[in-house]
């Protein structure tokens, strides 16, 4: 049986085949697509007939397709080969690392659930209610979070010099209005050399 290392196929496939052509060929597929496991190049379009792809495999030589598990929203277990995001037992939750699910079960005495998740060199089990791993976060999730970080940061900064807002509510988020427009603008405090 092969295993399918989901973490390494590319964005647009929806599943995992094989081709039986001069031995086994695994390729990941789409309707449109379909590119050879562990091979540079492609994608390539599903070919036949007479025009410029009809070298190319069709999808009918595609046997045993399996399809691609769906995306995992954070509840429950991730399926294995999913990408997460995992934060060690003696880190704080501000410290996230990319990695991947590489099993999941139940222990012997059939409790409660787990998942092994390996991070680079690390690797780590964790319990359902851990609440350590999560989904891996897209770049716009990134860049918001980083924006976020930001506007707290100034907002620290400037709310401990004007000590005239520390009750003013309106004054508080006039601030807050102002220093989001300046992130906004590319404004950046640099730190001196």
């Amino acid at each position: 049986m092969i295993k399918i290392d989901w973490s390494m196929a590319p964005e647009w496939a929806d599943g995992h085949g094989l081709i039986a052509h001069q031995g086994i060929t695994e390729v990941w597929v789409s309707m449109d697509q379909y590119a050879v496991v562990g091979r540079p190049g492609g994608p390539y379009p599903w070919g036949g007939g007479t025009g410029d792809t009809r070298h190319n495999h069709t999808r009918g030589q595609v046997q045993y397709i399996t399809r691609r598990p769906d995306r995992w929203d954070g509840e429950g277990l991730p399926p294995v080969g999913t990408l997460v995001e995992a934060s060690f037992a003696c880190e704080d939750f501000e410290n996230w690392h990319d990695g991947v699910c590489v099993a999941v079960g139940e222990d012997p005495e059939g409790r409660e659930d787990f998942c092994v998740v390996q991070c680079g060199k690390k690797i780590a089990m964790y319990r359902d209610e851990a609440k350590r791993v999560r989904p891996r976060r897209t770049p716009e999730q990134i860049a918001a979070d980083e924006r976020l970080h930001k506007i707290r940061n100034a907002h620290s900064r400037i709310a401990r010099t004007l000590d005239q807002f520390k009750q003013d509510i309106p004054g508080q988020s006039a601030a807050r209005t102002v220093i989001e427009a300046m992130i906004d603008a590319g404004y950046e405090k640099r730190e001196a050399s």
